[in-house]
């Protein structure tokens, strides 16, 4: 990771807790702000890897995981947005649904790193259990309690675990070693 990256993400991670922040605050106004931001995000993130996809991986061994994931991720951005019409109850399912997603692969990417004898799988393990304890609490709250402020509270929370946690990885060393 270079140092621009590096800033990138540790500023990222303060903008998420800030957000995570402003949920527990003002629930309405910050549910908004993190849709729209979402949306926004992801749509972004689809055009940036359809371009990448045109311009270079097309050519590439695998390169065809760059358009899927472009089209996924456009189609979720779209999606998002489709959504803002909705209750924010279905907005809330939608977001913890990608932080269940988001516990999942945590989860088997560190059981990948074990595979590989990494020593870097027990932060990574860890987000990914919480992250998925965080979106099982909250379907329990919402579906089982009918309790939609504490979903909202544990999404909160969730958001701002992730922001600190991506202001933690920032800091950490990368394995790569690079030629200058």
């Amino acid at each position: 990771m270079t140092k621009v990256q590096r800033f990138n993400s540790f500023l990222i991670g303060i903008l998420m807790i800030a957000f995570g922040v402003i949920i527990f605050i003002e629930p309405e106004l910050g549910l908004s702000m993190i849709s729209a931001t979402l949306c926004i995000s992801l749509v972004v993130m689809g055009v940036n890897k359809l371009i990448f996809y045109y311009r270079m991986a097309r050519h590439m061994v695998g390169g065809r995981n760059a358009l899927i994931v472009g089209l996924l991720l456009l189609d979720l951005g779209i999606y998002a947005f489709m959504l803002q019409e909705f209750p924010k109850a279905y907005l809330v399912i939608y977001m913890l649904a990608i932080h269940a997603f988001a516990g999942v692969v945590d989860i088997l990417s560190a059981l990948d790193a074990i595979r590989t004898s990494s020593k870097n799988w027990r932060i990574r393990m860890f987000s990914g259990v919480v992250n998925l304890t965080m979106a099982v609490c909250a379907v329990f709250y919402g579906f089982a309690k009918g309790d939609m402020r504490s979903v909202v509270y544990i999404f909160a929370m969730g958001i701002c675990y992730s922001g600190i946690m991506r202001m933690i990885n920032a800091f950490r060393r990368t394995a790569v070693a690079y030629i200058q």
